[in-house]
Parts: C-alpha cells; structure tokens; sequence
C-alpha cells in the first residue's frame, strides 16, 4: 500500500518525541512491505531556532526507503504564537522584503501556506491513504482527502489541552485539530488518555478512534549498558525534556528540595529547553540550590546516550503527557524510573514508579529509596529494561495497516 505521511517534524528536521515516533514507526512500516512518501518541513537554515538541530538521516537507518517530499515553512515543532512572530521577524532580517510573499506573516497563515504547499505535492505523488500527524498538518490532509477521495487517518500525538496542562487551549487551534479529526476516517490516539481528550474536549466519537501506544527507541539507538558500583558520591537524578508547563520540571525543583534536605550530595540535571528555562534556574537559585543543578539546554540523541547512561534515576513529572517515550528511552539504558500518573505511558509501563504529579513529597520519598535502596534499584533497572525492550515497533506499525486495510476496504491481518 502507498501512503502519504504528512509530517510537521522528522529527521533531520529534529526536536524531540513526535520525530522519533515518525522516524520508528515509518521504518516499521517500510520492513511490512509499505511504501511511504513522507512530506515534512524544511526551512532555511540560518533561521532554525536553537532547539532544532540537524542531524544526518541516513545514519538512521532509512536507506532511501521513504521518499521524502520537503516543504519550504517557516514552521516549526512546538513553535508558539509569540515564537513564530519572533521566528518571521528574524525572517526578515534575513529575506528581506520578499519576506511575506514566501511565508505568513502569523502563524495561522503560515499553518495554511503550508498546507497549500503540500496539496502541491500531493497532487504529483499516487497513493492509496493519508497518514497525517498533528493539527499543522490537518488542513492540508482534508483538502487532499477532499480531491482525490482517499481515506484519512489522523494521528493524534498531542492535543491543545495537553501543552497547558489541561486548563485551556488556544481557540484556532482547537478548531483545526477538531475539524481534522472530524473530516478523518480513523483517529489513532497514542494513548488512553488522549483518547478520551478527543471524546470528552473534541466530541468525537470513540467509536472512530483506535489506541496505537508507542514503542521504545529501537536498539540501534539504544542498548542496555549494566552499570558497575560507582564509587563516586554524588548521585545523578534526570530530568530530560521541554522546559515547559506540561513537563512538570517545577515539581521537579520542588522534590529536589527535599529530597537534599536528606542527601545533600545528589546531583539534579535538567536537560532541554523551552519557556521556563529561565524561571527554574531562577528558583534553583532563590532555593538556594542552584550549585546542586545543572542545566544542559537543549540535547541531541547522541547526548541523550549520555545522560541517561550518568543517571541513577530517571524522573517525568509531567502534568498532562499524551505518552512520552523518555521514560522508554531510560529504561532500554538500565536506568530506574519515576513517571507521573498522568502520562499516557504510565498505560503500559509496570516496572516503574508512578506517583500524581503534585505529589512532591511523595515524589521525593521514591527518588530516595531509589538511591538509598539497591535492591530496588537493582529491580526496576533489570526489569524496566527487559519491559522496554518487549515493545517493539512492530506492534503499532501492524496496527496502522489493519487500520489502513479497514479503511481501504480490504481484508484485516491479525497483530
């Protein structure tokens, strides 16, 4: 089968989860014998924000079995109202003038303008479904669905509601992920959780919408290393991922807290970027903590090896997560791990810790039994690997072509 995936971020166009379940999953898909032309964006270079970084795609492991169709937008993941007026301004700094007849001159008109460039492309590729991640890329994928009448599958990573922690969402985007679900044939959500985001948020039918949970990053970039008994005193705790509210990296300052008040020697890094970067340095440091921190900025996969190959304890203190696949990534490297209940993850995961995200009290007790205890470590990193390493991405990628067949009114394989 021939499928058009529309994408908003994949490598080498790279930020963070959403590109490495593209990237694994467009893989898993190619092995089973589909054929995949993936439209993604592309920018100038000289204009990429810090937190985008490139890196070479056929160290990946794709080997020229996706087409890859790239679309000139100065969009970019995660990128906000505000962020993309500084990012056209910085346009035109660069451009010029010619500046507005390229891109939008706000984000809305940019999600549109690239939307229209994609329907250019689709217009010029064959294919049999249409395969589309996230709200940027739902106008475009209704508009093909609309012209060619092939079925539409939008795959819901994330909602509005989730980046603010379920409190709001910002109105036009809420109205395009709405009309994307709607005008879809299948809805695949990455987890229970959001699954019922688009029931009780969206009124979509849960009839229409099928849980395709993520997998751990494949072993090619990721294996298992056993750790010998350090001797070093200071004991690393991770935090890694966006500096933004839906992250919980504030709860994550709150039991560091605490838990030095108990073990004054452990080392806190918090790896990534994002909007309150700079308030939790800022509160390290009126805490009186702050040389007990370190602050990465962003990180690349290579780095991300690094880090979580130093860590005693992995922690994901998100408020509101869709999935997260960090804790996976963790796991594959021995490393023990303490996600929030209120993670799409938390769905499939047993051999971890899980605690409410407000909890910091309680969430420091465990970083401590953690460190302290080493029969307990010594369980969630041999056992939290060999769960981690059980999900592969054959299942999900299996679960897309029986949902494609469905669709396509052919007959459904079985997982």
């Amino acid at each position: 089968m021939k499928i058009l995936m529309l994408g908003w971020e994949f490598p080498p166009l790279y930020a963070g989860g959403v590109g490495v379940v593209c990237d694994e999953l467009s893989k898993a898909l190619v092995k089973k014998g589909e054929e995949i032309t993936f439209v993604m964006p592309s920018g100038p270079s000289e204009l990429r924000p810090e937190h985008l970084k490139m890196i070479i795609a056929d160290k990946l492991g794709i080997d020229g079995k996706i087409k890859f169709k790239k679309i000139s937008t100065l969009l970019t993941p995660y990128v906000t109202v505000g962020e993309y007026e500084k990012q056209y301004t910085e346009a035109e700094k660069v451009i010029g003038k010619n500046t507005g007849e390229l891109y939008g001159r706000n984000l809305m008109g940019e999600v549109y303008n690239f939307a229209a460039r994609i329907v250019e492309v689709g217009k010029k590729e064959k294919f049999d479904v249409i395969h589309a991640h996230d709200w940027t890329t739902f106008p475009a994928s209704r508009e093909l669905k609309n012209i060619f009448k092939k079925p539409l599958v939008a795959h819901m990573h994330i909602t509005e509601f989730d980046k603010s922690g379920g409190l709001h969402a910002n109105p036009d985007i809420y109205r395009i992920e709405r009309e994307g679900m709607e005008a879809a044939d299948a809805v695949i959500a990455v987890s229970n959780r959001v699954k019922q985001m688009c029931v009780d948020k969206y009124y979509i039918s849960a009839d229409k919408i099928s849980v395709v949970y993520n997998a751990a990053v494949s072993p090619r970039m990721s294996k298992f290393v056993v750790k010998k008994a350090s001797s070093r005193k200071r004991k690393i705790v991770l935090f890694a991922g966006r500096m933004t509210l839906q992250k919980g990296p504030d709860y994550f300052v709150e039991a560091a807290k605490i838990v030095l008040t108990k073990n004054p020697e452990v080392l806190f890094v918090m790896a990534g970027t994002g909007d309150m970067l700079p308030k939790i340095i800022e509160k390290t440091a009126a805490c009186g903590i702050g040389d007990k921190f370190v602050f990465t900025g962003f990180y690349t996969r290579k780095e991300a090896e690094k880090l979580f190959g130093m860590a005693d304890v992995f922690v994901m203190p998100s408020v509101s997560e869709p999935f997260g696949i960090t804790p996976l990534e963790a796991q594959r490297k021995g490393v023990p791990t303490i996600i929030s209940k209120q993670t799409g993850v938390s769905e499939v995961l047993n051999h971890c810790l899980k605690v409410n995200f407000w909890d910091v009290k309680a969430l420091a007790g465990m970083i401590l039994e953690v460190l302290e205890y080493r029969p307990l470590k010594e369980e969630l990193s041999n056992n939290g690997y060999k769960e981690a390493k059980g999900l592969t991405w054959e299942k999900p990628a299996s679960e897309c072509i029986n949902i494609y067949n469905r669709l396509a009114g052919l007959e459904v394989g079985v997982c």
